[in-house]
């Protein structure tokens, strides 16, 4: 009989090789052949020339020049008398003095403004008052004046009131009638607030038997004198 062929180990891939190639070198198999993995950003770097032959002289071996990787040469180091900052640096020099002496005369003529229109704003009013003042003084001077000057202002004899404070009668003069129709309108109005109040307050309003028992009415209004309106 045939004798049985022997069986084919599984082929692995590229990737599971390489895989297993960086497992066998962070074991420490060979430390000597270890490569770190770059970045996409490293990668892309290393396509321009400048930046290979400045990989190839910082990674060179032996007695010759290695370079320096200095990413900025005006750096110094943080502690000595020269470090400044990264937000120090926006609030030093004399560009930054020269925008703080600005903002504060801005902020000293925006306060003098506001000053200065408050006091225009009060020295008006107080001007419009004793303007106010000297022309009421003028005008009570000017009618002590004018009642002085006429001769007939002391001999009318006239009353305060258009009405007989003996007899308690109203004169028979437009003025009388007009007082005679004001004191009417008050007691009208007087009526009216008690008719009011006592709708309010449901005044004679039985509620035993839901009925009114005590009528609430209201008194027509008074009609002026024609005599009146003359």
């Amino acid at each position: 009989s045939a004798a049985p062929r022997p069986s084919r180990a599984p082929r692995q891939s590229p990737g599971a090789l390489r895989v297993c190639g960086c497992a066998r070198v962070l074991s420490g198999q060979s430390p000597q052949a270890a490569m770190q993995p770059r970045s996409r950003s490293a990668r892309q770097g290393l396509k321009t020339k400048e930046s290979l032959e400045k990989e190839r002289l910082r990674n060179r071996t032996g007695g010759y020049f290695r370079y320096e990787d200095i990413r900025s040469p005006i750096d110094v180091v943080a502690g000595c008398p020269s470090h400044i900052g990264a937000k120090d640096r926006m609030n030093a020099g004399h560009h930054c003095e020269e925008v703080n002496v600005y903002e504060r005369e801005s902020k000293k003529l925006a306060r003098d403004e506001v000053t200065e229109v408050r006091r225009a704003r009060g020295l008006g009013r107080e001007e419009s008052r004793w303007r106010a003042i000297s022309s009421m003084e003028l005008a009570s001077d000017a009618r002590v004046n004018r009642m002085q000057a006429d001769p007939m202002m002391g001999r009318k004899n006239v009353s305060g009131q258009p009405y007989n404070i003996v007899s308690q009668e109203y004169n028979q003069t437009p003025a009388g009638h007009q007082l005679e129709h004001h004191d009417n309108m008050i007691r009208y109005r007087s009526k009216v607030r008690t008719a009011s109040i006592a709708m309010r307050n449901h005044l004679g309003f039985n509620p035993i038997i839901g009925e009114q028992t005590h009528g609430i009415s209201i008194p027509p209004p008074p009609r002026p004198p024609p005599f009146a309106l003359a």
